[in-house]
């Protein structure tokens, strides 16, 4: 991310960015002969037997996506559908992944597939029961055709430095967000207005049509990590805490900690892989020390998101005494649009639709 965004300079991170930016030439080509070959029917999206809503992403990761696909669930739950929701389960064991046990702490007894092949994936959640799919991440994968799509931008970063991968974190073209049926601008809270005009003039420009969403990733709730205890959100206020998460966009939690009144020690936040599993080794190599590290620096508290907690809880960090370590959950809540998006989802799951 130093790299890609150019916080790193110098002669080497230069040359860097340039193989970079010949590696995307080849990556461009190849998703843009794949978008055309959907394009002129030579590639065909299928149809699942039942409604489907997609969450995705124009760029890889760090639009705070579990949360928004939770509230669509909810949603659809609360006007009457039976959703279930498909993913391609990266990295997944047995167990599934991280977001498949977030989802499941989000939307309790809602059914969950995860599987490569989504088309599969949906009909067998069909046949098990669902009446519409709720697709995660699923905005370039064509091949299942579906009723909605919800195309999240992050307001911090919406556009993935305006490059396609590697160089940037597009996984496509800016103009692809002219399949999207609706745009919702993630972390809206954080952003001036000025700011989310001129992502919204950008998307128009790049031929999406659709309605706009406002939404915000806001504090729930905070919780001691190894026993569950609540711990009240001002907890944070006025106190110097050590992050370390392993999500798509570490800014934005430290930007949600700072809203509570928290500074983040002088060590930073420690960015972990996203959808690495944390083992014991990994704890231990990485977690421990730097929250060790964090304490003799002053912080007081250590603090990780959901996504991260799943994979730790029940464990016993060897940290010093005097530093608690804490999850900070958050909920999705829409602050323009909400109206609108409702009427989209009835309308897309209204029988004989």
């Amino acid at each position: 991310m130093d790299l890609i965004s150019g916080r790193r300079e110098g002669f080497v991170a230069a040359c860097l960015r340039l193989l970079l930016r010949l590696a995307s030439f080849g990556y461009a080509a190849a998703v843009c002969l794949r978008l055309a070959l959907y394009s002129v029917g030579l590639l065909r999206s299928r149809r699942a037997g039942a409604p489907v809503i997609c969450v995705g992403n124009l760029t890889t990761g760090g639009t705070g996506k579990t949360p928004a696909v939770a509230h669509v669930v909810r949603t659809l739950g609360e006007l009457g559908a039976r959703p279930a929701i498909v993913s391609r389960g990266y990295r997944a064991k047995s167990s599934g992944n991280d977001e498949m046990k977030v989802l499941a702490e989000l939307c309790p007894g809602v059914l969950h597939i995860q599987n490569a092949h989504r088309l599969a994936g949906a009909r067998q959640a069909i046949v098990e029961g669902a009446g519409c799919i709720v697709l995660d991440d699923g905005f370039s994968h064509l091949r299942l055709a579906r009723d909605l799509d919800l195309l999240l931008l992050d307001a911090l970063n919406p556009f993935g430095f305006g490059r396609m991968l590697p160089r940037g974190l597009l996984r496509e073209p800016l103009r692809s967000m002219g399949r999207a049926s609706a745009v919702v601008i993630t972390r809206a809270d954080v952003a001036q207005p000025e700011r989310l005009r001129e992502i919204e003039d950008v998307a128009r420009c790049y031929g999406f049509a659709g309605p706009v969403i406002h939404a915000a990733h806001q504090p729930e709730k905070l919780a001691e990590l190894v026993s569950g205890a609540p711990v009240v959100l001002s907890e944070l206020r006025g106190k110097v805490v050590a992050p370390f998460c392993g999500i798509g966009n570490p800014r934005g939690f430290e930007r949600t900690l700072e809203s509570l009144g928290a500074a983040i020690s002088p060590l930073g936040t420690l960015v972990l892989n996203d959808h690495a599993y944390m083992d014991e080794g990994e704890v231990t190599r990485q977690v421990e020390p730097f929250l060790r590290a964090a304490r003799e620096q002053g912080a007081q508290i250590g603090i990780c998101t959901q996504k991260d907690a799943v994979k730790l809880r029940g464990r016993a960090l060897a940290v010093p005494a005097d530093m608690p370590v804490l999850e900070l959950r958050v909920q999705f809540r829409i602050l323009r649009g909400e109206e609108e998006l409702r009427a989209m989802l009835a309308r897309v799951i209204a029988p004989g639709n």
